[in-house]
């Protein structure tokens, strides 16, 4: 099946507290189950053709998650503050598209501790939630509050930042089989207690502990990821995914999302 690669997308077989995302992948020539193909061999080509995820036409180099430059510096899905909430500008009347930014920015959001491995801290919105965590790998995550926008979240971040990573350490994520750390919920007191006085506006959220089941059949100790660009293509018996990874049998992984954009085969 042919078809430009976007981030993978999911159903959540579970319930709102317990995830299990089933994963799927759309392509030009239909949706692929890619949960099905787990145990499976399966083959996935670059056809050395990229194509702006945004308005379809191709292009030699793309920025950002799949955007040709034209794009990328238009659109609001590729705006700043996708990557960095504390420079949202919408609560003054300032972004690419007002009634976009009404939709994504000017909404709840949360902010929250996840364990990917270690803990690391996120912004998401409202209605993000599983997605972002499962888009990142977490195995588990709480709320830690509620801000009234994204800029407000931004800026709570941006404190926690100081004593939590931000980042998603891939390696860690992909090898990692830990359950629950038992002083989780101890950092998420000590994150509270972090920002109390910030002069911020938020609202504390309950303890719940969200837990992610990923479909993977096999961990590997050490997993080593490729760029198609780089190899072309790759086959193997695809024996997990978790995040935005397809994980191989031999401990190769590659990120769909990353590479969004490229017009690639796959076969199973």
């Amino acid at each position: 099946m042919k078809g430009v690669l976007t981030k993978m997308g999911f159903t959540n077989t579970g319930n709102d507290v317990s995830i299990s995302p089933e994963y799927f992948l759309d392509l030009d020539s239909g949706r692929v189950n890619v949960s099905e193909l787990i145990g499976k061999g399966i083959g996935l080509k670059y056809l050395n053709i990229n194509r702006c995820i945004h308005c379809g036409r191709e292009t030699k180099k793309l920025f950002g998650q799949g955007f040709c430059y034209p794009c990328f510096i238009k659109v609001p899905e590729a705006e700043e503050c996708v990557l960095r909430p504390e420079l949202c500008r919408a609560h003054e009347g300032i972004a690419r598209d007002l009634e976009f930014a009404k939709a994504n920015c000017l909404v709840q959001h949360y902010v929250y501790l996840a364990w990917t491995g270690g803990l690391k801290v996120g912004v998401t919105r409202y209605h993000q939630i599983p997605t972002r965590w499962v888009d990142q790998g977490a195995t588990f995550a709480v709320k830690i509050c509620h801000t009234p926008n994204r800029y407000t979240a931004g800026l709570a971040e941006v404190e926690l930042k100081k004593i939590f990573a931000d980042k998603t350490a891939w390696q860690r994520m992909l090898t990692d089989s830990s359950e629950l750390p038992p002083d989780f919920l101890t950092h998420k007191a000590k994150a509270l207690e972090f920002i109390n006085g910030k002069n911020l506006s938020y609202i504390p959220e309950s303890d719940v502990v969200y837990r992610v089941s990923y479909p993977v059949i096999q961990l590997s100790d050490k997993v080593r990821s490729v760029n198609l660009e780089k190899v072309n293509s790759i086959e193997g018996k695809l024996v997990g995914i978790k995040g935005q990874y397809l994980i191989f049998e031999s401990g190769i992984v590659i990120n769909i999302r990353k590479h969004s954009g490229y017009l690639v085969d796959i076969t199973f």
